[in-house]
């Protein structure tokens, strides 16, 4: 599972293969496919002009 979550406070789109806890992560999406997963996170990061990270272990 490949996880999307937004921080509107820092203005970031992270993509991870875990869950998170942090309370200013919001998670905006979860996927099967890395594929869709990198294809949701960098609509958003383009839409709200944000800065996209990701922390995969695969």
């Amino acid at each position: 599972m490949f996880y999307v979550y937004v921080n509107k406070r820092k203005g970031r789109v992270l993509l991870t293969s875990q869950r998170l806890r942090d309370p200013q992560w919001r998670l905006v999406a979860v996927h099967t496919s890395l594929t869709a997963a990198k294809r949701h996170a960098r609509f958003i990061a383009n839409a709200r002009d944000y800065i996209l990270e990701w922390d995969l272990y695969i």
